[in-house]
């Protein structure tokens, strides 16, 4: 493939990425307008099942990004940083919540699909 094919199959699959991610985002919008008091029991814990099962899925989407960023080249435009430093910085969370973070990633073994 040539380098501007290439660049082309990188920018249909960031624009897929970022459409299934502004899916999510709508649909998480949608559910939190809804009146979960209306709902039946029964089907409020099928639904809990069912989000339990979506953020698992998040989360291993999560782990594989991260994983993905992490393993491939050093965070050059912030100096010296390291991963976790600019993770901490960027998601405004603890150093080492980041680092954690990062070696769950980096040990998550990658399923196949």
């Amino acid at each position: 493939m040539s380098v501007a094919g290439s660049s082309v199959t990188a920018m249909s699959t960031n624009n897929d990425i970022l459409s299934a991610l502004d899916g999510i985002e709508a649909g998480l919008r949608t559910l939190a307008r809804q009146p979960l008091e209306q709902l039946r029991p029964v089907d409020q814990r099928a639904l809990l099942l069912r989000v339990e099962e979506a953020e698992k899925q998040m989360a291993a989407f999560d782990r594989r990004l991260l994983r993905t960023l992490v393993t491939g080249p050093k965070p050059v435009q912030f100096g010296d940083s390291s991963w976790a430093d600019v993770l901490a910085r960027r998601l405004r969370i603890s150093v080492g919540e980041a680092q954690r973070r990062i070696t769950e990633a980096l040990h998550d073994e990658p399923r196949s699909a």
